[in-house]
């Protein structure tokens, strides 16, 4: 954890500037407003994007609708009723890939997804229209729903919900969220839904150019994490030796996963071999206390990932300490205690504020918290505590941008961050975990009260490891 220096942007850069009093403006306030209008027309762009995919969407909908309408001026109509509307289909599918110039798997992709958006999902393509959420939020949706044909009811309280969240956040939010939301608002049970995916488990192979190809596997999401982890950590292994292996990062990775499924081991020559033995795979798990007693079948919650379902929510706490442990309030969400078996823990607060964030704090970034850095949202050395409500995880790229930059943040209730650009637009981000409100939730376990961390200043022994 380390704060980096603030490279000479003081407080009132991160402001907008106010005329001065005989009303001219300083150059940093007309730099401001410049780089305002031109953010803002490029968020009216986006808008108009937007919109042109809702009336693209609705074009391509009415298209269909009216061939399959229509089908007998367009297919032979001595053929059976189902034969014709089915090849009435694939020519009006055939009509708009040739005429958009996209390839046919294309394009019926693009038809159930306005098909879908069209005719049961209302919301979202409502949102669309008015331009608050792009294409890919809306195909995001759509992907979510797509198997709840049999739940009208959970489609349309899903659809609602969603197209509210999709407008303030990224695509990639927006899938975890909806598979959060879903289980919310499911009465299928997660356990059910879980044994039959799973059954589904399997490995593909997807040819690519230039002699190479993608080896897929669907696996469970715990030991699909636990794989990336385990990975991931080699690959850092690697990393920490210099510049003695050329590699990138990610050719670590790809390797390693090679060697250890042809081989079962990583080369013996290799730097890092010994690094595979050592190394511990880990995730968050935070299961319910009812949960994991078994008088509950509340979902847990995979760091990273989402909900699972209790039986592997129980088998994962009950297992090695490669994972975090995090015990909950059935009712408040309050957390009752933090893990203290896994090998080398890191400080309960470290800890707890991993599980709190999820990933890094800045807008539309989703790199897990433990790839993060600690942040201190007041720098140290000008008077900020090292306590919950003034720490937060940063990736390294966007720690060097709150620091470098004149990007600002501050903490408001609850462990939202709310961000302000160099152009004055105001950005929130919430915690990958909620925190519920009042003063005995809103920060760890630590026995102490929270108004007194924050005004007791650090000692010299409390002072923070960087």
């Amino acid at each position: 954890m380390r704060d980096r220096g603030s490279n000479g942007w003081s407080s009132a850069h991160s402001t907008r500037q106010q005329p001065t009093d005989d009303g001219v403006r300083s150059p940093y306030a007309m730099a401001q407003d410049g780089l305002a209008e031109l953010i803002d027309a490029a968020v009216q762009a986006q808008r108009i994007e937007a919109m042109n995919a809702a009336m693209r969407v609705d074009l391509i909908f009415l298209a269909v609708s009216y061939a399959l309408r229509s089908e007998e001026a367009f297919v032979a109509p001595t053929l059976s009723p189902q034969r014709r509307h089915e090849l009435a289909r694939r020519s009006v599918t055939a009509e708009l890939a040739t005429a958009l110039r996209v390839p046919e798997r294309t394009m019926e992709r693009q038809i159930a997804e306005a098909w879908a958006l069209s005719t049961t999902l209302p919301a979202t393509l409502g949102a669309m229209r008015e331009g608050l959420i792009s294409a890919r939020h809306a195909a995001v949706i759509v992907e979510e729903t797509a198997d709840l044909g049999d739940d009208p009811a959970l489609r349309i309280r899903l659809d609602e919900r969603l197209a509210v969240v999709a407008a303030t956040t990224t695509a990639a939010t927006l899938r975890r969220r909806a598979r959060a939301l879903r289980e919310e608002l499911s009465a299928e049970s997660i356990a059910e839904r879980h044994r039959a995916a799973r059954a589904e488990r399997r490995v593909e192979l997807e040819p690519a150019p230039d002699g190479m190809a993608w080896l897929h596997a669907l696996l469970p999401a715990a030991d699909a994490m636990l794989i990336k982890d385990r990975l991931d950590r080699v690959a850092h292994a690697a990393d920490a030796v210099g510049d003695s292996d050329p590699r990138a990062v990610d050719q670590v990775r790809a390797d390693a996963a090679r060697d250890l499924l042809l081989h079962g081991r990583l080369p013996a020559d290799s730097e890092f071999a010994s690094a595979i033995a050592t190394v511990r795979p880990t995730v968050h798990v935070t299961v319910p206390v009812m949960t994991l007693l078994g008088a509950s079948e509340e979902p847990g919650m995979l760091g990273g990932y989402g909900p699972i379902d209790a039986d592997t929510a129980r088998r994962l706490a009950a297992h090695a300490p490669s994972f975090i442990r995090l015990l909950t309030h059935p009712v408040s969400g309050t957390v009752l205690d933090v893990d203290r078996t896994s090998y080398r823990p890191p400080a309960d607060l470290k800890r707890w504020l991993e599980v709190r964030d999820g990933t890094c704090r800045f807008p539309g970034c989703n790199r897990r918290a433990v790839r993060c850095d600690v942040d201190h949202t007041d720098d140290w050395e000008h008077g900020g505590c090292t306590a919950f409500d003034n720490l937060a995880h940063l990736c390294p790229l966007h720690h060097h941008l709150k620091h470098e930059t004149s990007w600002s943040v501050r903490h408001l209730a609850g462990g939202v961050l709310e961000w302000t650009s160099p152009a004055g637009r105001r950005h929130l981000t919430h915690p990958g975990r909620r925190i519920p409100s009042g003063a005995d939730t809103t920060g760890p376990p630590t026995g102490r009260d929270p108004e007194h961390q924050r005004r007791r200043p650090a000692t010299a022994d409390e002072s923070p490891p960087f």
